[in-house]
């Protein structure tokens, strides 16, 4: 995005919102009351787009968006919120179906809207499409697991129970999301908290959409001890996979939420 603020001067109201919402304290008012970066503040400025959300008049355009083309705020039901949260399970069973493209769509639309460090915008996501395309990553990763130090109890259990038809790494789900990271882009500490949260938004989403996750730790562990897979993943040069998700259609459906408790909490 370019860092370029224009401002409609016949709808701005004068009142300074954008100004004092700046995260990266970027803007002034100028002597005639309208925004404007300061100095340096296109260096400043986080293209977080919050002075165009707060507007009230849609005065304010950055980087050539157009104002009129953003929805209206709206922040749901907290019950229904609720509810998809408490819903949330975890899915180790899938149907042999590809997603469908248009879920998948709606995932890609998605994921340009989690939270990041300094509205960092260099994560890369990978996902899976077909069920044929992860059919091909499966049988090249357990292949190439065959030839990783074979003295590994872990290893060697994997590979037992996949002969015997169970595939403990990638639950037969017939795609995955990977979210990779570029260390020299991202802001400092956010290289693992950028990513996370991202699968976080994506878990809850994606189940909202009637589709199956899986937070999946043997995935990343596989690609690291078999390379040779991760060229079928397309990750631009310059990032690393930082986490998978599993995703597919439910092979089974969960009929109520289960029952918790936080397990620890204080109000000061």
């Amino acid at each position: 995005m370019e860092r370029v603020i224009k401002v409609d001067e016949a709808r701005c109201l004068k009142c300074g919102w954008c100004v004092r919402d700046c995260a990266s304290f970027a803007l002034r008012m100028n002597s005639r009351r309208i925004p404007e970066y300061k100095e340096d503040g296109a260096e400043m400025c986080h293209e977080c787009q919050h002075c165009m959300a707060i507007c009230p008049a849609g005065a304010i355009s950055i980087g050539g968006l157009n104002p009129d083309n953003s929805e209206l705020s709206g922040y749901g039901n907290s019950a229904d919120l609720l509810k998809l949260i408490k819903s949330r399970r975890s899915f180790r069973h899938y149907k042999y179906e590809s997603v469908p493209p248009e879920k998948i769509e709606k995932i890609k639309e998605m994921l340009a809207y989690p939270p990041t460090g300094v509205n960092f915008q260099g994560l890369h996501y990978s996902v899976v499409g077909t069920k044929e395309k992860m059919d091909e990553i499966r049988s090249l990763s357990y292949k190439k697991l065959y030839g990783v130090d074979g003295d590994l109890p872990v290893i060697k259990q994997i590979l037992k129970m996949y002969q015997g038809g169970q595939d403990v790494i990638f639950r037969k789900a017939t795609s995955m999301v990977i979210v990779c990271v570029d260390e020299n882009m991202v802001a400092p500490d956010c290289e693992m908290i950028d990513p996370i949260i991202a699968m976080s938004y994506l878990e809850l989403y994606a189940q909202s959409l009637e589709l199956g996750t899986l937070w999946n730790h043997q995935a990343v562990r596989l690609f690291k001890l078999v390379p040779d897979v991760v060229p079928l993943l397309k990750i631009p040069e310059g990032y690393k996979i930082a986490y998978v998700m599993l995703l597919g259609v439910p092979a089974v459906k969960y009929k109520r939420t289960v029952q918790k408790e936080v397990s620890s909490f204080t109000i000061i």
